[in-house]
């Protein structure tokens, strides 16, 4: 009878086991397959620029989003603005276009100026923002960010 009592016991964990584990992977929001098929059917642009060719992802990078919302987005008068820090601006460009782009830019002709007047806005525009404040797009369509100089 006593073996009886600890079959029956030993049944019961088991199957709060399972219960347990299967409650435990229904609170679980599984995101690894979406990121692995994002993953393949990303798709990026390229800018070229002195002579060479850089990749630039459809989709603004994390590790650049952070930055940028951190210190480059200020509210002006109730609108949105975007000003790089003058300490920033390097770190803004790595980020947004690679250390390799920024040895480039170094060795041309072209300054910041250059880069943030024309380079930047196109980028910003492909990842969902208006930094030239063009009003192209419906204010639903886009983000609104103006460049303050």
């Amino acid at each position: 009878m006593a073996n009886n009592s600890a079959d029956r016991l030993q049944l019961l964990n088991e199957k709060a086991e399972e219960l347990a584990k299967i409650q435990q992977e229904q609170l679980v929001a599984d995101y690894d397959d979406a990121l692995a098929e994002l993953a393949n059917e990303q798709k990026h642009q390229y800018v070229k620029f002195a002579g060479e060719y850089f990749q630039i992802p459809t989709e603004m990078p994390f590790q650049f989003a952070t930055f940028y919302f951190r210190h480059c987005v200020q509210k002006v008068r109730g609108k949105t603005q975007m000003a790089v820090p003058e300490e920033k601006m390097y770190e803004f460009i790595e980020l947004m276009l690679g250390k390799e782009f920024l040895a480039h830019l170094e060795q041309s002709k072209a300054g910041v100026n250059f880069v943030f007047k024309h380079i930047v806005p196109d980028i910003m525009k492909l990842w969902g923002y208006d930094v030239k404040g063009s009003g192209a797009q419906s204010a639903a369509a886009q983000k609104k960010t103006k460049i303050r100089g």
